[in-house]
């Protein structure tokens, strides 16, 4: 009866932790604006006070990808402005897997992304979104821009990139790069 009891209480536990878990797909928009990206983000966010993002970076629309999605993972964080990041306040910031599916293994490079769950205003210093590469123990900012709810291949989307937020890079690219490092 007790393992009963037990059982019952984790699954209405973790059923109200999924209700509470809100969804999102965003299409990334180029720091002017007028460009959308091939790649977006689909992702949830949950936990007490939303504290986590899991999802994908859906690569289904890019040329050249090998698999059809990146995993993607996070938490909540708040940006200082004094951190002169291109988003800043409320956001999320997760690890993205982009380089790895792209290249259809171990890359030893990483795309960290802050990402806001709205979109924000068309408006220079107010982006809504940043990647940022790493390797070898060194972080930069690689890419920034906008969010968008139109996704990319839709009827509405903007003037489409056939690139993705990690910018040319294709897997000829990656290989070569890789390859180089060795």
């Amino acid at each position: 009866m007790k393992l009963k009891s037990l059982l019952t209480i984790v699954l209405l536990v973790l059923g109200c932790s999924a209700a509470f878990a809100q969804s999102y797909s965003f299409g990334f928009l180029s720091s002017s604006g007028v460009n959308e990206y091939c790649n977006y983000e689909s992702f949830t966010v949950g936990g007490k006070a939303n504290f986590y993002l899991q999802g994908y970076d859906v690569l289904s629309a890019c040329p050249y990808s090998p698999v059809s999605g990146a995993a993607i993972n996070g938490f909540a964080i708040n940006v200082p402005i004094a951190a002169f990041a291109p988003v800043h306040g409320k956001a999320y910031v997760y690890s993205d897997q982009i380089f790895d599916a792209y290249y259809g293994g171990w890359t030893q490079e990483q795309w960290t992304v802050l990402t806001n769950i709205v979109p924000t205003k068309l408006r220079f210093g107010n982006y809504s979104w940043a990647g940022y590469v790493g390797f070898f123990g060194y972080e930069f900012l690689g890419n920034y821009g906008f969010l968008t709810t139109t996704l990319p291949g839709s009827a509405a989307s903007h003037a489409p990139l056939l690139k993705t937020t990690i910018g040319t890079q294709t897997v000829k690219n990656l290989k070569a790069t890789h390859h180089a490092q060795k």
